[in-house]
């Protein structure tokens, strides 16, 4: 149990020693070593603990050197006054704010071709329109649904439009339209709602509107082409009426570009 306690006694005795000064070429030769040498770390046990006290002198007297050596280099530069130079300010550079963009509205009259029913419209300025996701059952009267084609206009007014085989004539499917509305809008737009029947032509093309009160003015347009019923709806929650002049002059201006496949 006397060797660690001599061993201390030794160690203790070197630093107490007077060490002699190196020269300059020596600091600069044990700096280059340093940075040169690369370190070993050993975490947990030391690998050689019968070679530690042998070694332990010189390696404790380079752990003195090296440590003067990096406070040396540690120390602030001095500027141009002689004290020390402060460290640089880093430039900050604002950077470029962008403001999130906002779809414009078309400024005229756009197109759009149905991808489920092939028919071609040209919608006023605007308006956005919003293709079917699923074609027409043929049965009932599906509204702004996903069977529809959907087309969104200022203010209150909206439309849309749907298209499917019937075998019928434009009577028959006048009929029809009319029973379906009944059926799928009682609570909101009973029989009673219905009004009017107008017979128009649009390029040659026989069709007829037929108008409801239903709180709201809706207006459906209907024709036949080759055996497939096509129909387009317009309403303007802002009109409690079947019939209203300027939606009227609205609704025959957006029919008057249908092109039917």
């Amino acid at each position: 149990m006397t060797a660690p306690k001599e061993l201390d006694t030794r160690i203790d005795a070197f630093f107490r020693t007077d060490q002699p000064a190196l020269p300059d070429r020596a600091f600069d030769s044990i700096r280059r070593d340093i940075h040169r040498t690369r370190q070993l770390v050993v975490l947990g046990p030391f690998r050689e603990p019968h070679a530690w006290p042998r070694a332990r002198y010189p390696i404790a007297a380079a752990v003195v050197l090296a440590t003067g050596i990096l406070l040396l280099s540690l120390r602030p530069v001095a500027g141009p006054g002689g004290s020390p130079s402060p460290a640089p300010t880093p430039t900050i550079v604002p950077s470029t704010v962008v403001a999130p963009s906002v779809a414009a509205s078309p400024s005229g009259p756009t197109a759009f071709i149905s991808p489920q029913y092939g028919y071609s419209i040209r919608l006023p300025a605007g308006w956005i329109s919003s293709p079917a996701l699923l074609r027409w059952d043929g049965v009932r009267e599906p509204g702004p649904a996903v069977e529809s084609d959907k087309f969104v206009g200022p203010e209150q007014i909206s439309a849309w439009a749907y298209a499917g085989p019937f075998s019928g004539d434009l009577a028959a499917f006048q009929a029809d339209r009319i029973a379906a509305t009944a059926r799928a809008h009682a609570d909101t737009c009973p029989e009673d709602a219905f009004e009017s029947t107008d017979g128009v032509e649009i390029r040659g093309q026989p069709w007829i509107i037929l108008g409801w009160n239903c709180g709201a003015l809706i207006n459906e347009a209907i024709t036949l082409r080759e055996g497939l019923a096509y129909a387009f709806v317009l309403r303007d929650l802002g009109v409690q009426a079947a019939a209203d002049l300027a939606d009227r002059a609205l609704f025959l201006s957006i029919l008057d570009t249908v092109q039917l496949p």
